[in-house]
């Protein structure tokens, strides 16, 4: 958000265009974090931004001075790639790529392929359930291995299946948060549920309706799926379990200028396993993506539903630097919880948050937002590339 803010404070120059932007990110779980970005922003012959580069140095006083380099590409509307190496002066580390391409076979088939490994020495872990209590705060550090590699064949123009294979390590140490206990001492019911090293081969079968006139930044349209995901011991995984679920998104925009959109998104996902199934395998909800007004996997179990709504309007236009660039204000409301049991009502006991959000959209395809969100734990803040859903 503040890298697209910051455009419009530069000059367009020949070449690359070059904006330093202030970092400054109030996130519950990582603390406060400030630091500086270098955002060079390449086009094409129409002007439009195909290419960000963008070196960051941060500073946390639970991480230390943490420099990122990221690169994200955009050769065309329907392919992308990007890499992400960061190293922090104490152990947080990342090291990501990502690749999607949904232009093969004459865009009747598509591929997305990821692999990266992350230390997070901020990770929380406040128990299990919906009203585990705030005072129940614990930190570890998140080890994780990922790499997965999504195919797809479209069966109709907008209805295409695909199979989502990961695999990943999972790796817990103690965190670096001072204040919070270890979680193994704060929660001894995890021993035996996800602080051993483990590994799993999951895999997740989708179905997939989706009419949105783009897959970065909707104006109309909808998306839907349902889904069933899982690992077996059988297969190398170190527990099984099954997972299947649904979601929708819908957008709608008002008036011929496509402003303001609104957004709105549900979704329910069920959990099946044994009893000590590793926490961070659990539904979760919380942070960025789900409830803005709590801190990431705030409340965990097996089950959870979640609904969103936003009207993301458009409130600032302007050319700069031979690109368009748009400013949003997004007021929204989040409501979810998690709940254990199949049987379990999914609406009895939400959780609720109200807030705001700012974007800067880059088109046609760079996004970046500030959420403030309000719950019955106060406030937080996150920032973020990409919308929140």
């Amino acid at each position: 958000m503040l890298a697209a803010l910051a455009l419009v404070t530069g000059r367009a120059e020949a070449g690359p265009t070059i904006v330093p932007v202030p970092e400054i990110v109030l996130d519950p779980n990582e603390g406060d974090t400030y630091g500086l970005m270098l955002a060079m922003l390449f086009k094409d012959e129409n002007n439009d931004v195909r290419y960000l580069f963008a070196p960051d140095v941060r500073y946390n006083s639970y991480t230390g001075v943490y420099p990122v380099l990221r690169l994200l590409a955009y050769p065309t509307d329907d392919r992308f790639y990007s890499f992400a190496v960061g190293k922090s002066t104490t152990k947080d580390q990342k090291y990501e790529a990502e690749y999607e391409n949904y232009e093969l076979l004459d865009h009747h088939a598509f591929v997305e392929a990821s692999v990266g490994y992350e230390d997070d020495s901020t990770e929380r872990f406040w128990g299990f359930g919906n009203d585990s209590p705030e005072d129940g705060e614990s930190n570890y550090t998140s080890g994780i291995f990922l790499t997965r590699v999504k195919p797809g064949y479209y069966l109709l123009p907008r209805l295409h299946v695909n199979l989502d294979s990961r695999v990943l390590f999972h790796d817990v140490s103690r965190g670096q948060v001072p204040g919070f206990p270890y979680i193994k001492k704060e929660h001894p019911e995890v021993v035996g549920r996800g602080l051993e090293s483990a590994w799993f081969w999951m895999n997740r079968l989708a179905l997939t309706y989706d009419s949105r006139d783009s897959r970065r930044i909707p104006k109309t349209g909808s998306f839907a799926e349902v889904y069933v995901d899982g690992s077996a011991q059988a297969l190398g995984s170190d527990k099984s379990f099954v997972k299947f679920g649904v979601q929708a998104k819908t957008f709608h925009s008002f008036r011929s200028v496509k402003n303001p959109t609104l957004a709105l998104r549900a979704g329910i996902d069920w959990m099946t396993g044994d009893a000590d199934s590793p926490f961070y395998l659990l539904n979760a909800v919380g942070g960025r993506r789900s409830l803005r007004g709590f801190g990431s996997d705030r409340f965990i179990d097996f089950n959870r539903s979640l609904a969103s709504a936003e009207l993301r309007t458009r409130v600032w236009s302007h050319r700069l630097f031979g690109v368009d660039l748009d400013v949003e204000v997004a007021p929204f409301v989040d409501t979810a919880q998690v709940f254990h049991d199949l049987g379990d009502s999914p609406v009895k006991s939400l959780h609720w948050v109200v807030g705001n959000g700012f974007r800067g959209l880059v088109h046609p395809q760079i996004l970046a937002f500030v959420d403030l969100g309000y719950g019955s734990e106060g406030l937080a803040v996150f920032t973020g590339i990409d919308y929140p859903f």
